[in-house]
């Protein structure tokens, strides 16, 4: 038997149909994110989102380069991380649940009764839109750890960052 080998564009389809299903209607989201790039999704179904503040990434990464940044974030957090291009925050995506019990209060949580602009799975910088993905969605749920996100606020804070 050969094994199937899962292709980056699989993943993606397969993150952005995952993403999708958060919604009432699906497939409302797919005709946003090709027209727009962006959809928004309700929080607190699928997942939840934490605002990060630039500040504070970029201290916890000892840089501001983008490229360098987004690979800090993929190596300490592990998940799908995205951001506008006003790159005043960064958005990591955590479990749904996270909200509920999320220790830092003055660091957003966006959970249930909340909506977020999500970027279509696979955009990047370099694609020239106003929303893309710092660190992309590997796979349907498989996403940031929440005590890493508080560990990376932490850190960036005690490097010299303030908050907000």
């Amino acid at each position: 038997m050969i094994p199937r080998i899962t292709t980056a564009a699989e993943r993606q389809r397969a993150a952005q149909h995952w993403l999708a299903c958060a919604a009432p209607v699906p497939r409302l989201v797919y005709r946003d994110w090709k027209n727009d790039g962006l959809a928004l999704l309700p929080a607190g179904v699928l997942f939840a989102v934490v605002a990060l503040s630039a500040a504070e990434v970029h201290a916890a990464a000892r840089t501001d380069q983008p490229t360098r940044v987004n690979r800090y974030l993929s190596r300490v957090l592990g998940g799908p991380v995205f951001c506008y291009d006003s790159f005043e925050a960064y958005f990591a995506m955590v479990p749904a649940g996270t909200a509920r019990g999320w220790n830092l209060s003055d660091v957003p949580c966006l959970g249930l009764g909340q909506t977020v602009a999500v970027p279509r799975p696979g955009l990047t910088r370099e694609d020239g839109t106003r929303a893309f993905w710092a660190v992309q969605m590997d796979s349907p749920a498989l996403l940031c750890e929440p005590n890493l996100v508080a560990h990376l606020i932490l850190t960036g804070r005690r490097r010299g960052a303030t908050c907000g």
